[in-house]
């Protein structure tokens, strides 16, 4: 009697492991992306039918019902594989993460140790993403570094208007100027210049309100160590690049971070390019042209080296767009510790040049601007049409929800109200019109650091102390930034250093 039981019970288990129909067993390989495995661990392949233990020997009433259900089971086998036969081939892009269940200290891969690091994926080509991947690499670890934009380098980037073939129109949207400090200094030889000329960096003090303002008092401020890339900012991003031995490099790609295996802890990343939205494609005519090739592969670690806003709430933004990949230990340490900001700035040419008394300056106590560079002033940069490059105050971005064509029009207005100020008389017509925006500006980093001033100011110096590396030894996963330290190029450099050696301990 206890024999035909179990049977009777193994083959109702049968029937319900087996009786799917063709479009159930379609369905749940497109909600997951993988064809259907016994374990859950993905691999190429068909359909796997799941398989009984065979036990059963009991009553002949038990036998006919096993046989039945083994007979239904393989009319259903054999209609599935053909659907899945032309299936065959390249695994489709997943339309939903896989999670897995990540491991916890004292559980992890079932009591067992990890093991050693040997493949890392750096998410980001920052500084501090470049940084980390130099030392790695120069570690012996097989590293692949994934970046969402064209060119390496983060906020060190050169826009060229009309193409990099014609330089003309040049603006550096980000970091304005250097002042290379610790292993960064020796990181930059060769590519960087001095910049600006003594007497040529002005300090303009302002008084009044919105509507009414005075340049009460202008300062020379010392230019000892700064310097700029040369031809462009972006030369910097693609040397140190260049430094990293061995590293390979997939740009304009968004990585995606699917999930770990709960069996061997590594980490499944895929990198592609999403569909842009209007504003995107008005600026980057070419993204309507979306690849179809998807890269995809399995890592022992991975380190997030952007902005710490994304790394907590991912990217909304178009192509791209992407969910938050954190483990729960990194989102902790950053919760409610790190805040950004937005920051606009303007891109303003004008074909004839105008005799300017410095080539940069910083202002303070004026309302809506708080830096203007005249890009042109540049070594090895093209001086017609005259480029200038303006920055807001915080204040003014944090006045209201602004449009691209409001800062335009808007912050283009104070624009030609200083220069009217500073050279005697009203400019000419601009050429030229761009406003861009950084959503993700460092206010407040790990560390607890005060800015100092508005930015590019702030983004100069170094933070001298050490800061400990946002590293989850347990999840095998990073996060790193200028964020991590302070506001700078220097800070962003060594905080992507830190995070190296903090890998390197545990691989």
């Amino acid at each position: 009697l206890a024999r035909a039981l179990r049977a009777h019970t193994i083959a109702r288990s049968l029937r319900g492991l087996c009786r799917v129909s063709p479009m159930r067993a379609w369905a749940s390989e497109a909600s997951d992306g993988y064809p259907g495995t016994a374990g859950g661990a993905p691999r190429r392949g068909r359909w796997q039918r799941a398989a009984g233990d065979g036990a059963g020997a009991g009553s002949q009433a038990a036998e006919k019902r096993a046989a039945a259900a083994e007979a239904d089971d393989a009319a259903d086998t054999q209609a599935r594989e053909v659907v899945f036969e032309e299936r065959e081939g390249p695994l489709p892009t997943r339309s939903k993460p896989r999670v897995f269940p990540r491991p916890s200290a004292a559980s992890a891969l079932g009591g067992k140790e990890l093991g050693a690091i040997r493949s890392v994926c750096v998410i980001g080509g920052g500084p501090a993403g470049l940084s980390c991947c130099r030392w790695l690499c120069d570690a012996g670890l097989e590293v692949i570094l994934v970046q969402e934009s064209r060119g390496l380098g983060g906020k060190l980037c050169t826009k060229f208007v009309n193409g990099k073939d014609d330089p003309t129109l040049h603006f550096d949207m980000g970091v304005q100027l250097l002042q290379p400090l610790g292993p960064l200094r020796a990181a930059l030889d060769g590519i960087v210049e001095p910049w600006p000329p003594p007497g040529r960096f002005k300090c303009l003090a302002c008084s009044g309100d919105w509507s009414s303002w005075r340049i009460r008092e202008t300062v020379d401020l010392p230019i000892e160590g700064f310097v700029v890339g040369v031809p462009s900012m972006s030369a910097i991003g693609r040397l140190l690049a260049a430094q990293c031995k061995g590293l390979t490099m997939h740009v304009d790609r968004t990585a995606v971070v699917r999930g770990q295996d709960p069996k061997t802890g590594r980490w499944e990343v895929e990198w592609k390019r999403e569909e842009a939205n209007f504003g995107q494609l008005k600026y980057r005519p070419e993204l309507k042209d979306v690849p179809a090739e998807v890269g995809r592969a399995d890592f022992d670690a991975v380190v997030l080296a952007f902005e710490a806003n994304k790394v907590l709430r991912g990217c909304k933004s178009g192509y791209k767009m992407v969910q938050p990949s954190a483990t729960p230990e990194i989102t902790k340490r950053l919760a409610k510790r790190t805040r950004t900001s937005q920051m606009w700035n303007l891109m303003v040419a004008f074909d004839t040049e105008i005799e300017m008394p410095w080539d940069a300056a910083t202002f303070e106590g004026h309302r809506s601007i708080s830096w203007v560079a005249v890009d042109s002033s540049k070594p090895q940069r093209a001086k017609v049409p005259q480029c200038f490059m303006v920055f807001c105050t915080q204040e003014w971005a944090d006045w209201k929800q602004w449009g691209k064509r409001d800062v335009e029009r808007d912050l283009l207005d104070e624009f030609l109200g200083l220069l009217e100020k500073v050279v005697g008389r009203r400019p000419p017509k601009p050429c030229f019109v761009m406003a861009g925006r950084w959503g993700n500006n460092t206010e407040v980093p790990l560390t607890g650091e005060k800015p100092r001033g508005e930015f590019p100011m702030r983004a100069l110096g170094l933070r001298q102390e050490p800061a400990p590396a946002v590293w989850d030894a347990v999840g095998r996963m990073g996060a790193t930034g200028d964020w991590a330290r302070g506001f700078s190029v220097s800070d962003a450099y060594v905080a992507g250093q830190e995070m190296a050696a903090a890998v390197l301990a545990d691989a």
